[in-house]
């Protein structure tokens, strides 16, 4: 890795070949390899932008967009690989702000903070603007309806619809989560070569005393209350709080991850712990996702690190 990120940052024709291949060979390959390359494209323009700057990792994103919207339109793609192109570029520009952010204030927390309220806003621009928003979803999940009837589990076709129905209840937050997702998840790996190179164990230092402000904690509370009261105010607005609750619930398991880093880097021995940890993540992960949910926003008040330290 280190090869890699010293290459990418060995000057801008380096930086521009790695983002703009990468993004070439996403438009149309398989889903796993797109998924990669996208990532991948998304690491370039990151680890630029947080070691020379938004202006040349502007210039690195423009290039990565040029090819992959060139490459798109020579090869004449569908509707489906359209949709999949923009958002790639969607996640594109919020690594780059992201990375921005992270170069300028040299706040972990804050970057994640306006991640979350890229999302926030895209969700409710895509609830107030679009004429029928839930007819598009639907529509969007209506391919999977043949899968689902030709599978063995002998789904009727009211539970059919009463599947896609609620699935597209929260497919604007479950899309908006997954782009969020993969922007973090390039910054960060972007962070840790950088951190290879220049400053090693910074982004150590930087997960483990992840911490959400108090401003923001009670914003959360409040938006939790809301919740509970949106049924009564109407449909749209219960749809929002519900879809937005999606984007800030993953960013609060990002941080309580944070929390438990925090907390194991006292102990003895904190590697095994970890392994353990993210394999209770993949086995148990409805009941390890609202457990880190929960210890990150009461961290906001009880800052469980600063007592286990003090004690």
């Amino acid at each position: 890795m280190r090869v890699i990120a010293s290459y990418i940052l060995k000057g801008p024709l380096q930086a521009a070949m790695a983002a703009g291949l990468s993004a070439i060979v996403s438009v149309s390959a398989p889903f796993v390899l797109k998924l990669l390359l996208i990532y991948f494209c998304g690491v370039v323009i990151a680890l630029v932008t947080l070691r020379l700057g938004g202006r040349k990792g502007l210039l690195v994103l423009s290039i990565a967009v040029a090819a992959a919207i060139l490459a798109g339109q020579m090869l004449q793609i569908n509707a489906q690989i359209r949709l999949d192109l923009w958002n790639s570029v969607y996640l594109w520009v919020l690594v780059w702000v992201c990375a921005g952010i992270l170069y300028a204030r040299r706040s972990l927390i804050l970057t994640l903070e306006v991640a979350g309220l890229v999302g926030v806003i895209t969700i409710v621009l895509f609830f107030t603007m679009v004429e029928n928003p839930l007819q598009l979803s639907r529509g969007l999940l209506e391919p999977m309806r043949p899968l689902l009837s030709q599978s063995q589990s002998g789904l009727s076709r009211a539970e059919i619809d009463k599947m896609l129905g609620g699935a597209a209840n929260i497919l604007a937050g479950s899309i908006e989560a997954y782009t969020v997702m993969g922007a973090l998840i390039s910054l960060l790996i972007a962070r840790s070569w950088q951190a290879r190179l220049f400053n090693p164990g910074g982004l150590q230092l930087e997960f483990r005393t992840l911490r959400v402000g108090k401003k923001v904690g009670w914003l959360t509370l409040a938006g939790i209350v809301a919740m509970y009261f949106a049924s009564s105010l109407g449909v749209q607005l219960s749809l929002i709080l519900l879809n937005i609750s999606i984007v800030i619930g993953l960013l609060y398991v990002i941080v309580g991850l944070g929390v438990v880093h925090g907390l194991l880097a006292l102990r003895e021995n904190p590697g095994f712990w970890l392994v353990g940890l993210y394999a209770l993540l993949i086995i148990l992960s409805k009941l390890m996702i609202p457990v880190l949910m929960t210890l990150a926003l009461s961290d906001v008040w009880l800052n469980y690190r600063n007592r286990f330290a003090r004690s």
